[in-house]
């Protein structure tokens, strides 16, 4: 296990046993707070009785530290961990964890209960797997730990496992705990239909992701998991603003206020900190706020693409260096270097993960690393501060759904569909968005909202499953997987009380009367969903797996907790006006942004997967499909994916992400998991 994790903690190791308990730790180190041997893991208190292993960092653990000494406590040690190891000791029920501003996945071991809990940071930063040990645990397969459509019932969820638990931050750790492994064949859907697997499944049956803000609690044989951390409320607290906020300027200061504290905290370490700095908004922020608060000059890194304006933004990511006087080092990068690293990566990602934008910044993160043992990220912030193109386009879709409710809808979608699509042209890339905007206009309200989140159509996942027939129960469990991230306990809808800005107000004015729920909170309940989803499963996902493949520890201040109970209850409208997406964001920092970025659309770290497809990697795809023998002919059709992938070659259709997903779950399965079977559907 040790070896399997080495990437992550290249620093040193340690591993610590209690045979009378049936119980080992084991925990690779990354050093970033006190480089000293006082801080190595696993840690135990001075009377043994409370043992930790923990990743990842603890921001204001100073103050929680000046708060134990004041308590009387003796810490050994200058770094976080000691910290989190005698609160959970003066605390074993944990009821402190609210209070960490962090990111974090840790086990700990109460000897004196003979408890063992594992916990993960509310927004799932960190990663932390699970899984029974013995094919005798009753009540812990899918259908217990999740819903019939796969979300997780969060509360009061407990189960037998006599045979022990194996826990890991990832999946090759895991593995060699388990035998008798299948592949969970809802999580090969959900992967072709979002591009990665949500939580709490994993590619594996009956092994199991810990949900952000989440903890499970073993003892003498049964298990509880649980949530720990508050909902996500999309609405103001009852009889009051958002925190003070009264208008829009209020709301542009105390983000800039928080959001400083966030950034500056995040540079807090005992080893060189650097920034990735893209050339899009949000990592210009984080830069300019950085540049600010660090007291010393700050390092940003970036890759370009020479030659390929359509991907190259290195020109945005110079003229913020520049602004911020910082010391900045590119990467340049050629197409064909990203396509090479491909098998690289595929090797080091253990389960199926279809978000192509990994490939830079594997090789991002590998050029960071040389300089650098911390990068702060803009994660978070499309997320929270409504940064995508389909917000934008599902508010304005909204205002026609008397369209979708028409004779002329479902000809319009069937002509609509079958307009050719090749995203990388200019004409392509129009039909591929009227395409996803018809079926957004959808008149069944959970599915017109999945549909905004799916990277398949109904007609394309149809196609390629074996049992044609299996497709409309399939699709619509995934709507209600979807659907149940808005009502679900992890988001809160305010109370009648909550004051908030009429539709149509403009900013800076002063908040107004409650407008109809469906007017004001669509949009805040979106954001809410994906940052449940989305952002714990693929984004952040992709950033763990490419930066601590080479030991490099990212943090973005966007995840701090106070600022997103600062901004998700805000009104929409602040963020989203009209077609400008992170307006709040945007005005709250343009003086520390270039003028060329303060209407500069959403970029993202694209690389050009679908022409891939239709030339150097179409091969590459063929081969995998004709190669397999597990999921062809069970759960799959072989013939479907063929034409899928004829039809895309032709341009007849953009089936990029679905068939990036194929070859993704193919390249994993014949690489990583060769004797491993399908479980039944």
């Amino acid at each position: 296990m040790l070896a399997r994790l080495r990437h992550r903690g290249p620093d040193g190791d340690g591993v610590w046993t209690s045979p009378r308990d049936g119980l080992a730790f084991v925990h690779t180190r990354l050093m970033v707070q006190d480089l000293t041997p006082a801080a190595h893991q696993p840690m135990c208190t001075h009377d043994g009785k409370v043992t930790l292993i923990y990743n990842g960092e603890i921001y204001n653990f100073r103050e929680l530290r000046d708060e134990l000494h004041a308590a009387g406590a003796s810490l050994r040690s200058t770094g976080d961990t000691e910290v989190l190891l005698e609160l959970c000791r003066r605390d074993p029920e944990l009821g402190f964890l609210p209070r960490l501003n962090g990111m974090f996945a840790f086990a700990v071991w109460h000897a004196e209960s003979r408890t063992l809990t594992l916990a993960r940071d509310r927004t799932g930063v960190k990663p932390l797997l699970w899984a029974p040990l013995s094919q005798a645990a009753k009540g812990v397969g899918a259908e217990r730990v999740t819903g019939a459509a796969g979300a997780l019932v969060e509360e009061g969820v407990s189960f037998d496992s006599p045979g022990g638990l194996a826990f890991a931050s990832e999946m090759h750790a895991l593995r060699p705990a388990l035998p008798g492994l299948a592949i969970e064949p809802v999580a090969v859907v959900q992967l072709l239909t979002l591009g990665f697997t949500a939580a709490p499944r994993t590619i594996f049956r009956n092994v199991f992701k810990l949900r952000p803000g989440h903890l499970l609690r073993y003892r003498e044989g049964r298990a509880e998991v649980r949530r720990w951390s508050p909902p996500l409320r999309v609405t103001p607290a009852p009889h009051g603003a958002v925190r003070g906020v009264e208008s829009f300027e209020d709301a542009c200061r105390r983000i800039r206020e928080v959001f400083s504290d966030a950034v500056e905290r995040r540079l807090l370490a005992d080893v060189p900190v650097g920034v990735f700095l893209s050339g899009g908004i949000d990592s210009s922020i984080v830069t300019a706020v950085a540049a600010r608060v660090a007291g010393h000059k700050v390092r940003t890194f970036s890759v370009s693409f020479p030659g390929h304006p359509f991907y190259d933004e290195s020109g945005y990511a110079e003229a913020v260096a520049r602004m911020h006087g910082t010391e900045h080092t590119v990467l340049p990068l050629s197409l064909d270097e990203i396509r090479d690293v491909i098998p690289a990566v595929q090797a080091h990602i253990d389960e199926p993960f279809a978000d192509s934008s990994v490939l830079p910044t594997y090789l991002l993160s590998r050029l960071t690393r040389r300089h650098v043992t911390v990068a702060l990220s803009g994660d978070g912030a499309d997320e929270l501060f409504a940064g995508y193109n389909r917000y934008a386009a599902a508010t304005l879709i909204r205002r026609f759904g008397w369209f979708a409710r028409s004779f002329l809808y479902g000809p319009a979608r069937r002509l609509i569909e079958r307009l050719p699509a090749r995203r990388e042209t200019r004409l392509g890339g129009l039909f591929s968005q009227a395409k996803r905007a018809i079926r957004s206009m959808d008149p069944r309200t959970p599915h017109r909202h999945a549909n905004w989140m799916r990277t398949s159509d109904d007609r394309t996942l149809t196609r390629l499953l074996h049992d044609p027939a299996a497709a409309p129960r399939l699709i619509e469990d995934m709507v209600q997987l979807l659907w149940s991230y808005r009502s679900g306990s992890g988001v809160s809808l305010g109370g009648e009380g909550s004051h908030i800005v009429a539709p149509g107000t403009l900013p800076g004015a002063p908040w107004g009367e409650r407008p109809k729920w469906s007017e004001l909170n669509d949009l805040n309940l979106h954001l809410a969903v994906e940052w449940q989803l989305s952002l714990p499963d693929d984004m952040l996902t992709k950033v763990d797996l490419a930066s601590m493949a080479h030991g490099l520890e990212v943090r973005s201040p966007f995840l701090d907790y106070r600022l997103v109970e600062l901004v998700m209850p805000m009104p929409w409208q602040w963020k989203l006006r009209g077609w400008k997406k992170k307006h709040l964001l945007v005005e709250a920092f343009r003086d520390m942004l270039p003028p060329m970025l303060h209407n500069r659309p959403k970029k993202g770290f694209e690389v050009p997967v679908g022409p891939w497809l239709r030339g150097p990697l179409n091969g590459y795809a063929r081969e995998l499909i004709d190669a397999d023998r597990c999921f062809f002919g069970t759960l799959l059709s072989r013939e479907g994916a063929l034409a899928a992938l004829d039809e895309h070659s032709a341009g007849r259709a953009d089936h990029n992400f679905c068939l990036w997903a194929l070859v993704s779950l193919l390249a994993w399965q014949q690489t990583h998991a060769p004797g491993i079977g399908l479980s039944e559907l």
